[in-house]
Order: structure tokens, then C-alpha cells, then sequence
């Protein structure tokens, strides 16, 4: 039996292994998935009965997660429980908000005809998620996914296995309360695991990861040996700007940017990775992210005062010490920013701001998921909105400005999935959430989300 390692990232030892689902088991899997036909049948208000317990299980289970998450990929306490409790939020929406979202929609009616969209199960999902945010991630697509009427085969991140396999472990305490035991299903293994799934013959992906690895869903959703060509949903990655204005608030601006920043260490898709301040205000609001930044507290992730803890892998630490070397080497300069060990040991990064930046630059340029904020001054509106439109990515931004009228009308010019005004990469139920360019296809957390996760029928009646 093949095995998956996990290291933790505080102590660089071994945190625990796991074995890998094999092949001919992930068939049998998916066999079974695409036989169980109750769940689909049973009415959105029965669906909710049965996985309404989650939210106390999730309650239940909130600081055992924490403690794994805290371990496995380095995620400080306060996180963890936070991701908990976010999730759960957003497992309480989805309960109110997807009956009206599925619901037989009247399309047109006349005295001699109607048309009617109904919203049917597509089948057997596959949802793949990373490693940085794995309960919320996870969850926010299964549930969903489920309450829609549909099978899930769940693959976890070869990061947070022990994550994900606490995910199960709530599930198969929701089959003793009516899910059928093939509506959801655990496979452990990495990036061949996940390919096998992705390649077989189900009905739809949902992927949250790389550009390159989101490329090769596409290409195996394409593949015409199958029956069907595969749905899918991709969110795969962010290179956030935002744009501080003259009249911005710099106190507010300069603590929530720096939060978004280095939350989760920097490993968040929708963090700010790239500043971009108008001329006038550059060195007042410079001093203040300094002053922010050296508020943050690093070090051991189980430390109740840890604000963040190291990065979840190696390679990523790595990836970002050398955006960092790219860019001093190209003149940029460094506050902060230090690599360091607890006890000789750890994937440790102090927070840092990068000054006299651009677009030569891979941190201006490339996704950076680290806890280093770069900016850089512009002097018209028109270069910032064309300095943040300069990216392959486009998940989400941020205009920080008293002027809203001006917001928004710079809003409407960036191109991003989502635009905030005074905020920075909140999700929110009910709202789309995906990107533009290289970030993704598709949105979820929405009505146009929810029903990605079906097929959509038009019934014509002739009177």
C-alpha cells in the first residue's frame, strides 16, 4: 500500500502518514456514486434535515480542527477556530438560500403556453481542494454540491489529509442521520490520485488550485471518451491589487490591507499582493503599513498570541524568498521580510513590505501567497487602474477612497471577479465569487453558483 507523508511545518519532522487510495478502489468508488440515485430524489427540505446536524458537529469538533490545522499546515489557533467558524456561517446561508436558488423558475406564461427552468442534480462531482484553507474551501463546495442533489467524491489537499479526513468523519456521522453512504465518499492520495479522478468517468469538477494543474482539468473535461463532457469549476489563483486614493482613510486602509496581506502567512488567493498609492500620500501611508506590519506577531502556531504561523510547505517558503530575491536584485527594497527557525527548525517568515517596485518584478507579477506587501506609487487614476488591470490574474481588488461615486467608477474598470470599496477579498453568501483571466471559470457561493452545480431544463407546455 502506497503512503502519503505529511511534514509539519513548525517542527520539519514527520506529522503523520496516510495511505493512498488505490486505483482500483477509487473505480469501485466511483462506481457506487454514480449507482446511488435516493439522495437525488428527496425533496431540498429533506437534504437540509439530514446535513443540518454538520453545524453541530462543526461546533463540537471546532478546536480539535484547529489543533490538526495548527499542526498539519501551520495555521495559528485563532485561524483555525476563525475558518471554523466562518464556515459555519456559511453552511447556515446556504441552508436558507438554496431552496429559492433551485426553485422551478417561470420563465414566460400566455393564455396558450409556459415555460418553465427547472434545476436538476448533474451527478457525481469530484472536488479537489488546497491545502491553505481546508475546511472552509472544502466545505463551501460539498454543501452545496449536496444540497443540489448530488454525489460527492471528496479528494483533500496531500498537505491537509488529516483535515480532510476529519471532514469525513463528520459525514459519516451525517449518514446515521439519512445521507445515503455513497453520496459522499473520502479518496487520500496527491497529484496523480487527483488526476485519476479528475480522468474518470464522472460528471462534473470542482478544483481550487493552480493555473497549470486548473489547465489539465480542462483538457480532461474536454476528453470526448467518456459519455459526457464534464461541467467544471475552477478558482485558481490571485494576484490582488489595491488602489489607495488621496482622501483614502490610511489608519483603516494601512490595518486592513496589512491584515489581508499576511493572513493565513500570505496563503490566500485573495489577499492583497500588489499596493499601489497615489504620489502624495505614498510616504505617510508607507509608515503606517511599517507600523502595522511590526504589529504582527510570528512564531509557533499552537502560541494563543501567534498571529501567523509558518508556511504550510517548504516549496512555497521557497517561492517567495525568491520573488523577494528578484526583486532586490532589481532594485527593490526590503522592510522586514526575515526567514527564521524556532529551535533551528520551521518554514518561518517575518512580514514584510517591498518599496521601489514594478512590473519588471516577479512579485508585481507572478502570484506570491506570502506574507510581503509591494508598493508602488502612481500619480493619475488612469495609471493605477492600468497598473492593477496588468496582471494574468483577476480574482479580486480593492479602491480605497471617501469619494464612492469615484470607487465605483473605478470598480467598473478593473478587471477582477470581485471589486471592494473601503475592503479587501471577503467572500459573501448570496454574491458571486471567481475570477477573470487566469483566476478561474465560473462563479459559486451565488444563484448563478449554486445552479452551476445542476443541470438547468427548460419545460415548454403547450396549453
Amino acid at each position: 500500500m502506497q503512503k502519503l507523508t505529511e511534514i509539519n511545518p513548525t517542527t520539519e519532522e514527520v506529522y503523520k502518514e496516510f495511505e493512498i487510495t488505490p486505483s482500483k478502489e477509487i473505480d469501485e468508488i466511483i462506481r457506487k456514486a454514480r449507482e446511488e440515485k435516493s439522495w437525488k430524489e428527496k425533496r431540498i427540505e429533506k437534504r437540509i434535515e439530514i446535513l443540518k446536524p454538520i453545524i453541530s458537529l462543526l461546533e463540537e469538533k471546532r478546536e480539535i480542527i484547529a489543533k490538526i490545522m495548527a499542526r498539519e499546515i501551520g495555521k495559528p489557533l485563532k485561524a483555525g477556530r476563525h475558518e471554523a467558524d466562518i464556515i459555519i456561517k456559511r453552511i447556515n446561508d446556504y441552508f436558507l438560500m438554496i431552496p429559492g436558488f433551485i426553485k422551478e423558475e417561470s420563465l414566460f406564461e400566455t393564455e396558450t403556453e409556459k415555460n418553465l427552468a427547472v434545476f436538476e442534480p448533474v451527478g457525481t462531482i469530484i472536488i479537489i481542494t488546497p491545502w491553505n484553507a481546508p475546511l472552509f474551501l472544502s466545505l463551501a463546495s460539498i454543501i452545496p454540491a449536496l444540497l443540489t442533489g448530488n454525489n460527492v467524491i471528496f479528494k483533500p489537499s496531500e498537505y491537509s489529509t488529516d483535515t480532510g479526513l476529519i471532514i469525513n468523519e463528520i459525514f459519516n456521522e451525517l449518514k446515521k442521520q439519512g445521507l445515503p453512504e455513497n453520496s459522499f465518499q473520502t479518496v487520500v492520495g496527491g497529484k496523480e490520485t487527483g488526476k485519476y479522478l479528475v480522468e474518470s468517468d464522472i460528471d462534473m469538477v470542482v478544483f481550487i488550485g493552480s493555473v497549470k494543474a486548473g489547465q489539465e482539468v480542462i483538457k480532461s473535461c474536454a476528453n470526448t471518451s467518456f459519455r459526457t463532457i464534464k461541467k467544471y469549476i475552477l478558482e485558481l489563483g490571485g494576484k490582488d491589487p489595491a488602489i489607495i486614493l488621496e482622501d483614502a482613510d490610511l489608519d483603516n486602509a494601512a490595518k486592513e490591507i496589512v491584515k489581508s496581506s499576511t493572513m493565513y502567512t500570505g496563503q490566500v488567493c485573495f489577499g492583497v499582493e500588489r499596493v499601489y498609492c497615489h504620489e502624495s500620500i505614498y510616504d505617510g501611508f508607507l509608515i503606517k503599513l511599517i507600523n502595522e506590519i511590526n504589529e504582527i506577531k510570528s512564531g509557533n502556531p499552537l502560541d494563543e498570541l501567534t498571529y501567523i504561523g509558518p508556511f504550510s510547505v517548504k516549496f512555497q517558503l521557497e517561492k517567495v524568498k525568491e520573488h523577494i530575491k528578484d526583486a532586490l536584485d532589481k532594485g527593490a527594497q526590503l522592510i522586514g521580510g526575515k526567514t527564521f527557525k524556532i529551535n533551528g527548525k520551521g518554514y518561518f517568515l517575518e512580514p514584510g513590505i517591498l518599496t521601489n517596485v514594478n512590473h519588471s518584478m516577479k512579485i508585481m507579477k507572478e502570484e506570491t501567497f506570502g506574507p510581503i506587501t509591494p508598493i508602488m506609487k502612481f500619480s493619475t487614476i488612469d495609471e493605477a487602474i492600468k497598473l492593477a488591470n496588468d496582471s494574468e490574474y483577476g480574482l479580486t481588488a480593492s479602491i480605497w477612497t471617501k469619494n464612492l461615486e469615484l470607487g465605483k467608477k473605478i470598480a467598473k474598470k478593473i478587471e477582477a471577479g470581485t471589486v471592494e470599496i473601503n475592503r479587501h477579498g471577503l467572500s459573501k453568501a448570496g454574491c458571486p465569487w471567481g475570477g477573470y483571466k487566469k483566476s478561474g471559470i465560473g462563479r459559486i457561493y451565488s444563484k448563478e453558483g449554486i445552479r452551476s452545480f445542476c443541470n438547468t431544463k427548460h419545460i415548454w407546455v403547450v396549453k
